[in-house]
């Protein structure tokens, strides 16, 4: 990032000095304006070169409340590549097995959310809690894990992130059909209406 904004400044300080020298020795024009108008070309040609930030395909400046909703899903990414690491860690066959699962589906909703960031903010509990649970209990778990614990208590908490585990992934596969519920509703009307249409025609 620091690379690319040197390469702006650059840039616009070569458009603003050729612009200050063709005016200034070339047209002879006012030394003074020659400087305003230098400066207001770097400026805008600086401004101009800013990359501009994109959930997925669509501008973050063209959504509504684009910034909150771009820094709702790094939220979400930030978990997704803690359940990521976590689960590597994981020596438990079962628990590792329910905790990738988790991770594909959390893969699918975030895959889905960068097409369709208008949805962001349908997807809110998923982000802030369901996921961040997960991402919280698996963390645990492997902190758990590396401590060599055995006692009862200690034993106990690992089953029961088990069941937490399956559950969030019950959870995660709901949130993930509640968000794609439109999609799923437009494909519903479109074949009714073609089945409707079958008949009408008498198609075999």
């Amino acid at each position: 990032m620091k690379r690319k904004e040197e390469v702006r400044s650059i840039l616009s300080g070569l458009a603003a000095a050729v612009f200050f020298l063709a005016a200034f020795l070339g047209l002879h024009w006012n030394f003074f304006l020659c400087i305003v108008l230098a400066v207001l070309l770097f400026e805008g040609v600086y401004l101009l070169s800013r990359p501009r930030r994109r959930i997925g395909k669509i501008i973050v400046e063209d959504l509504e409340n684009g910034e909150e909703l771009e820094k709702k899903l790094e939220e979400a990414r930030e978990d997704f590549e803690n359940i990521r690491r976590s689960m590597k860690q994981i020596e438990d066959a079962e628990l590792r097995e329910q905790s990738e699962q988790l991770h594909e589906t959390a893969a699918r909703i975030l895959k889905y959310l960068e097409k369709h960031p208008e949805k962001i903010g349908m997807a809110r509990r998923f982000i802030d809690y369901y996921q961040d649970t997960a991402s919280s209990l698996l963390g645990k778990y492997v902190e758990l894990q590396e401590s060599s614990l055995k006692t009862e208590e200690a034993l106990r908490l690992k089953e029961d992130t088990k069941g937490a585990i399956k559950t969030l992934n019950r959870a995660f596969e709901q949130q993930f059909q509640r968000l794609m519920s439109s999609e799923m509703l437009d494909m519903d009307a479109e074949i009714k209406l073609l089945e409707k249409m079958r008949k009408m025609e008498g198609i075999t």
